[in-house]
């Protein structure tokens, strides 16, 4: 059996009634993992290494922000601040030569490729997120657990079939990862069942997101909602994965 620290959020988590039970562990890892960084890391010289040199994403600096620990996210910023200034005087002496180049008819100053070589260190500079690195690397064990998990675990499977699907981030991540976790004949059967499921969820979410629209017809003001109020969120939930960490269906 794979490791219990990945089999039992799998299978806890398909326990409850979402869109994406993946994206409900996305939701606790990221969590957990940004707690992590402006608490326990801090005091970790590994994890601060790869921090200074890799940063965060503007999604995961915003989520960062919003807590409360700023001397943290204070000395977080200091140090990284300080790599990437590092990185940009590589190429100092490369700018100031270009303010004495003179270019002219024949003669090129080596803007472009001072431009291009700029470009690149900024680029790396900002492909970076040590949140996104852990969740992604999380992410890909779950999806192995998982695959797993249905092929070995008929209670599992079970639960699976009668889940509401995943999310289409997900639905790649899950069939991106069949070559690597199941033997050939496991995942033919693993892609058709997939396949089968997302298709009726995503109709059964289509009707759902009609009849939201339906209902600001005046001809149905008296149409009960059944499941369509909350269709906007769930749609794009489907569509996209998670957008709103403290959305909560009503």
């Amino acid at each position: 059996m794979k490791e219990q620290i990945y089999t039992i959020p799998v299978n806890e988590v398909y326990d409850t009634d979402c869109e994406c039970p993946l994206c409900e562990l996305e939701k606790k890892l990221e969590k957990e993992t940004l707690d992590y960084a402006l608490g326990a890391a801090m005091m970790e010289p590994e994890f601060r290494m790869e921090s200074n040199e890799k940063g965060f994403c503007n999604h995961h600096y915003s989520m960062l922000f919003g807590m409360s620990n700023k001397l943290a996210l204070s000395l977080v910023l200091d140090t990284h601040l300080e790599e990437i200034r590092k990185k940009l005087d590589t190429l100092k002496k490369s700018a100031s030569a270009l303010k004495n180049q003179k270019g002219g008819l024949f003669k090129k100053t080596g803007s472009a490729d001072f431009s291009k070589a700029l470009s690149e260190k900024l680029d790396g500079i900002s492909d970076g997120c040590v949140v996104c690195d852990k969740i992604n690397h999380t992410m890909e064990r779950y999806a192995d657990v998982l695959l797993y998990m249905w092929a070995n675990d008929e209670k599992f499977k079970e639960k699976f079939n009668k889940s509401k699907g995943v999310c289409l981030k997900h639905m790649k991540l899950l069939v991106d990862t069949v070559p690597k976790s199941l033997k050939d004949s496991q995942a033919a059967q693993f892609l058709a069942c997939l396949f089968e499921k997302q298709e009726a969820e995503l109709s059964r979410i289509q009707e759902d997101i009609h009849k939201f629209t339906l209902k600001f017809d005046y001809r149905n003001k008296d149409m009960e909602w059944g499941t369509a109020q909350d269709a906007p969120i769930r749609t794009i939930d489907k569509i996209s994965a998670f957008i709103n960490n403290d959305y909560e269906e009503k």
